[in-house]
């Protein structure tokens, strides 16, 4: 999967703007404030509809102007596509090879992209909600079954806490038909996704454990292991939902809100059998970020035989000499990427010696 061309119209501080990318490698230099994070992003809502820095479509509009348009000409499995998404107040417009893509789960994964930020060290420290989310992504663009049912079942909970609110100002505290109905919907769905993330997290443990041993010289081992609301394992798992919203129903009417349920779930990440969150390191995380991301790159190619884009956004500058060149060696050439910097001129390294240099200064491109 490669992004040929990139074209872009009043995208945050890009006039209009076009970018003819390398096949392999391709380096995004420039001082800070001047627009390599703004390329990444438009890579990234080409994948996803949706910036990872943003939901307001006003903020990534150029100054003064009414809508935004990123147009991209990629190849995917040896043919050529355009993508288009067009912001504005009135909301996104997504076109596949000219036609108008009315559901967005038809758009997103068309382009798949991995994503590394600084700010993905927070996917260690952070809350569960991160962790769900970035969880959720990246099994919504590899599988349209999971992100069909995942949207299903947070429309249902949204419907089941709006009548939860109903029964309360009512001041009926059992359960009734209609919650029933609501209650077996989100079990049937629960089981599904529960099972699809399941198998998700051990194939990222396996790529992504096996990663950070080379990055650690094998001093120390990454586990990944699923933190389900639920035993995952639990052969009447439907059953067992089903039990719980019922135990659980009075708390719920109370409160106007599901209190059990995979919105709740999470992942843990352990160093030496050591709880990361407690004990890890700053470069510990560093390391167990860059191990999950390329990690995730391994797992896309192996579920859809097509590597993703990487985007790796200011990281090499986090890192120390080691895990720069750990990082540099670990990008297969079949892997179109991308690397912001603000120079490279200090690393020394035969991948960053074939790669394409782009030079980036107040939204335009510059001479070297």
């Amino acid at each position: 999967m490669k992004v040929n061309r990139l074209a872009l119209i009043n995208f945050r501080n890009y006039k209009k703007q076009v970018f003819d990318f390398y096949d392999h490698i391709n380096l995004i230099i420039g001082k800070n404030a001047q627009g390599k994070t703004n390329l990444i992003e438009a890579l990234y809502l080409l994948s996803l509809s949706k910036s990872f820095r943003t939901r307001i479509h006003k903020e990534m509009i150029f100054f003064d102007e009414n809508f935004t348009k990123i147009i991209g000409i990629i190849t995917t499995k040896q043919r050529k596509k355009e993508l288009q998404l067009v912001l504005s107040d009135d909301g996104k417009r997504a076109k596949i090879d000219g036609n108008d893509i009315l559901k967005t789960s038809e758009f997103v994964g068309v382009l798949n992209v991995v994503v590394f930020t600084p700010d993905d060290l927070s996917l260690v420290k952070g809350s569960p909600s991160l962790r769900r989310k970035f969880m959720d992504i990246e099994l919504s663009k590899i599988n349209k079954y999971y992100l069909s049912s995942y949207n299903q079942y947070h429309k249902l909970l949204k419907e089941r806490n709006l009548y939860l609110k109903q029964l309360q100002i009512k001041n009926k505290f059992t359960n009734d038909t209609y919650l029933d109905v609501l209650s077996e919907q989100m079990a049937a769905l629960q089981v599904k996704l529960i099972k699809e993330r399941k198998v998700f997290l051990d194939k990222l443990n396996y790529y992504a454990s096996s990663i950070y041993q080379q990055i650690s010289n094998s001093k120390e081992f990454l586990t990944i292991e699923y933190a389900c609301f639920y035993d995952e394992n639990d052969e009447k798992l439907y059953d067992n939902i089903l039990r719980k919203y019922q135990k659980n129903v009075e708390k719920d009417i109370r409160y106007a809100k599901t209190s059990d349920g995979i919105h709740k779930d999470d992942f843990t990440m352990k160093l030496n059998q050591k709880d990361a969150l407690l004990y890890a390191s700053q470069g510990q995380q560093r390391s167990i970020v860059l191990s999950l991301k390329i990690g995730l790159v391994s797992l896309i190619y192996e579920i859809i035989n097509e590597y993703p884009v990487l985007l790796l956004d200011d990281v090499l500058s986090e890192l120390d000499i080691h895990r720069q060149n750990q990082l540099l060696n670990l990008i297969n050439e079949d892997i179109q990427t991308f690397i912001t910097s603000t120079s490279l001129d200090h690393i020394k390294h035969e991948v960053l010696l074939k790669a394409k240099r782009f030079y980036i200064k107040e939204g335009g491109q510059i001479d070297g």
